[in-house]
């Protein structure tokens, strides 16, 4: 969804980096991608590589990690968006006192262990970004069993993680009642590239 904090113009640029690679046979690696992606948007180089990684930086330092613990998430997206820039800007004013634990959160995926990655997730920007419905979202979803519940980047859309499909699309059907843009997907396990 458009304005959700997920990323969707930097995806949509990689995929174009990828499909111009492949079609003018540009031969770049996966580096010369990510360093031209990177001038494009911060996320980019993410949305280029995929699966699981740690970020730093702008988005420009990628560390390529172990798939997530098997999971599904419902996303739901309230009826407005958040713009980026402005959920930054409020950051940068008031800060935020939520500190995910990065170090624990990779040490979990290495462990393959769900629950300790859940514990250590956070996200900084959710006090700041002016979503109003996260508080909401978040609470329907860990009402419906979702072992957390955060905002996606710098908002508005929210996720739930779950153990199973069952769970995540019993969440997304209660969600429907209050909010149309509602999704059940799981963890992608590469970037963008070229089907055949």
């Amino acid at each position: 969804p458009v304005r959700a904090g997920m990323a969707g113009g930097s995806a949509d640029a990689a995929a174009v980096l990828v499909g111009m690679n492949e079609l003018y046979g540009a031969h770049l690696s996966m580096s010369e991608l990510c360093a031209l992606g990177a001038k494009i948007g911060a996320d980019v180089p993410f949305a280029l590589m995929g699966g699981t990684c740690r970020v730093q930086g702008v988005g420009d330092f990628l560390k390529a990690l172990p798939p997530v613990p098997e999971c599904w998430f419902t996303v739901v997206m309230p009826d407005y968006g958040v713009s980026t820039p402005e959920a930054f800007a409020a950051y940068d004013r008031v800060g935020s006192s939520i500190h995910p634990d990065c170090g624990a959160q990779e040490a979990a995926i290495r462990a393959g262990d769900l629950d300790a990655l859940c514990a250590a997730a956070g996200n900084a920007l959710e006090e700041c970004s002016g979503a109003k419905d996260t508080g909401a979202i978040k609470a329907l979803l860990r009402e419906h069993g979702a072992v957390t519940a955060l905002m996606t980047g710098s908002g508005a859309a929210v996720f739930g993680v779950f153990r199973d499909e069952g769970a995540a699309r019993a969440a997304a059907q209660a969600a429907k009642r209050r909010w149309k843009q509602v999704y059940v997907a799981q963890p992608d396990r590469g970037g963008a590239r070229v089907s055949r």
